[in-house]
């Protein structure tokens, strides 16, 4: 549909809105889901970051595909069961026997799934169907929706664990919530909503390869820093298996008729370098939720402070998204990307200030800062890197930057998590409660390094955006 004669683009967006928001605030609830199942059923501490990884996993790898079978089903289609997939998998995990770890991994990737296929879809409609002088300010709806729902999700579901000692509940909630909200679409998104193809030159062999290749490049840092190291056996044979699916994938999209990675599309300036800094930063925000969350339980494994600090994150993604980005609508996408890094350079900074003390202030002090960064930088680059996408490819190309953005976080999760748990695994052995405190304090502070390296090199990067203003006589 031409977007320029859709009079009521606004209309049609709301129940995508919805769905949006369904996915940050189900995110938002669930946030410390792995640290209090691992805490609960008495894991080791690494598998927090499967259990967190394992949602991750579903989301970055099979957004492309289903964006893909958006644009061939239509977007109603696609969001409706990716709303289903949600509400099956929380409750789920809702309902997995103490101790099921393989089903709370299989639910979760379900979940992901289920996020995987919404978010392509609100994104296609967004650059297909609203008028041009208008997509920047769709995707900041979309943004300001994806940071502020999951303001009171983390707050809210730690003050229900701290009430009641009951994840399960958390879940169960999350479950009803997506039942709502998919009868709420199912009346309000129109049939006729989005294209429809068939099947006929779908690319299936590059799909399988897409999942299996974005998935196992999503393992390598955390099976990398495991018990073996990078150079044992899981390692390096996950490694390989990784470099050969890659590899198959690269081959197999080359020859495609229509393949589902458009490398025309990708490999534009506009494209590769948002996607670079994200690797580079993005994974701040899941990394330093988690790791702040499992820190503050190693000294205190009842308190739900570090959830409340979590939900000030998501006000300053809230805020950076409302009061930073539109700053690139008058000045250079480079020089206020540039602006919104330092605010995650000095969140970063904080967290070499936390101590065995530390409290609400410190760490909320810390996350707000990232949000703000993260906040602003995503409208940016989600603007720059989907310019001049075809509204024909909307639902493959959408999936295709989110995949590489949705990768970035649990990118970062696995290297910083693991990096942080790494740090504190010898002491945690050792069973001295004295060392095992200055450890993990330690640990933090030395992840807290490499986070404000990886974000100065991000600040570089930008500087390389092209421009797109041209200079004032």
């Amino acid at each position: 549909m031409d977007a320029t004669v859709n009079k009521n683009y606004m209309k049609g967006f709301v129940p995508f809105a919805m769905a949006a928001a369904l996915v940050s605030l189900a995110g938002g609830f669930t946030a410390s889901i792995p640290n209090n199942i691992v805490s609960a059923w008495g894991l080791d501490s690494t598998w927090v970051t499967w259990i967190t990884l394992s949602m991750s996993m579903g989301m970055a790898a099979c957004a492309p595909v289903l964006g893909k079978l958006g644009d061939i089903f239509g977007r109603r289609g696609a969001a409706l069961v990716g709303i289903a997939l949600m509400a099956i998998g929380e409750l789920a995990i809702g309902l997995a026997p103490d101790g099921a770890i393989w089903m709370v991994l299989a639910a979760r990737f379900v979940v992901g799934v289920g996020a995987a296929a919404i978010s392509p879809t609100v994104i296609a409609y967004i650059t297909s169907e609203f008028p041009p002088v208008k997509m920047g300010n769709g995707f900041a709806v979309y943004m300001a929706l994806s940071s502020g729902m999951v303001i009171f999700g983390p707050t809210v579901g730690g003050l229900i664990f701290q009430a009641t000692q009951n994840w399960r509940l958390i879940l169960y909630i999350c479950a009803g919530l997506a039942a709502l909200c998919f009868v709420i679409c199912l009346v309000t998104m129109k049939k006729e909503t989005g294209p429809r193809k068939g099947l006929a030159g779908f690319d299936i062999f590059g799909g399988i390869f897409i999942i299996l290749g974005f998935s196992l490049v999503l393992c390598v840092p955390t099976v990398g820093q495991g018990a073996g190291g990078w150079l044992g056996t899981a390692s390096l044979a996950v490694i390989g298996c990784t470099v050969v699916a890659l590899i198959v994938l690269f081959l197999a999209e080359r020859k495609a008729k229509n393949p589902i990675l458009n490398g025309k599309f990708m490999a534009r300036k506009e494209f590769i370098l948002p996607v670079v800094v994200l690797f580079l930063t993005q994974g701040l925000m899941q990394a330093c939720m988690t790791n702040t969350i499992r820190f503050s339980m190693m000294f205190d494994p009842t308190s739900s402070v570090a959830s409340f600090a979590t939900s000030i994150m998501y006000v300053g993604m809230t805020i950076g998204n409302i009061a930073v980005a539109p700053l690139s609508n008058k000045h250079e996408p480079r020089y206020i990307s540039v602006l919104a890094l330092l605010f995650c350079l000095v969140g970063a900074a904080i967290q070499l200030l936390f101590t065995a003390e530390s409290g609400f202030v410190l760490f909320a002090s810390s996350l707000f800062f990232i949000g703000l960064g993260l906040g602003g930088n995503g409208t940016i680059f989600m603007k720059v890197a989907l310019s001049g996408l075809d509204p024909q490819i909307a639902g493959a190309g959408s999936g295709t930057y989110t995949v590489f953005r949705d990768m970035s976080a649990p990118f970062g999760v696995a290297v910083f998590s693991s990096m942080f748990v790494g740090g504190y695994a010898a002491a945690q052995q050792a069973g001295d409660a004295a060392a095992l405190g200055a450890a993990v304090v330690s640990s933090m502070h030395n992840v807290a390094w490499v986070q404000m390296a990886c974000v100065v090199v991000g600040m570089v990067v930008c500087l390389m955006l092209p421009k797109i203003y041209s200079k004032k006589a």
